[in-house]
């Protein structure tokens, strides 16, 4: 296997410039928790098809198959060895992520980065004009065959802003500067997100951007 470059084609993927997307990490690595909660195959809310496959079981069906691994391919899948390989598809195109597990305060989230998507009307000029993103998704199971994920919406982030109950390093990008980029640490960011979890903040975790998850 030869690991997939970590592209991010916004107008591409599911998601458009409604979420929180940051430089780094949400989490460090002494917060990080693996569920099997995640693990298997979905159909959310719009009947498309999510597969989550732990990382650890890759590395063992990719070893299996090619024998002896690349030094590229040690590489990802011990920085990833407690996350998921995530196959989103609709009926147009499949969409690939890495999911990390992190746990606060009995709270389980997911870090979600891009790892590559099916290609399709991407040149390679715009591909290079690409960077990998981080977004936060707030992981809720409701019963054994049925969980809940919502992305950290950026309006909350930008009406936080506006109302100077935060500061968190940050740069307003795209060709407006209309979006925002957090560029805070991951420890900078997990120090927030507990606060913010702490916070009275009306809606928090109020979303454009979220799927309720049935078992296949």
């Amino acid at each position: 296997m030869k690991t997939k470059h970590l592209i991010v084609i916004f107008g591409l993927l599911l998601f458009q410039s409604c979420i929180v997307k940051s430089l780094n990490p949400f989490y460090t690595q002494d917060v990080v928790q693996f569920s099997e909660d995640f693990v298997g195959e979905w159909r959310d809310n719009n009947n498309d098809s999510w597969k989550i496959v732990p990382t650890k079981k890759e590395y063992e069906r990719q070893k299996q198959k090619e024998g002896e691994l690349s030094k590229e391919d040690k590489a990802f899948f011990e920085t990833y060895k407690n996350s998921y390989l995530v196959e989103y598809s609709d009926n147009a195109k499949t969409s690939y992520f890495i999911a990390t597990p992190f746990k606060i305060n009995n709270q389980f989230f997911l870090d979600f980065i891009p790892y590559s998507n099916d290609g399709k009307g991407v040149n390679s000029l715009l591909q290079i004009h690409n960077v990998y993103a981080h977004s936060l998704v707030k992981l809720d199971v409701l019963n054994s065959s049925k969980i809940s994920i919502k992305w950290f919406d950026e309006k909350r982030l930008k009406k936080l802003f506006d109302e100077r109950r935060i500061k968190i390093k940050h740069e307003k990008i795209g060709v407006m500067k209309e979006d925002i980029l957090l560029t805070a640490s991951s420890k900078e960011l997990l120090q927030f997100l507990k606060k913010y979890m702490a916070s009275d903040a009306a809606k928090k975790w109020e979303t454009e951007t979220k799927f309720t998850l049935n078992k296949s």
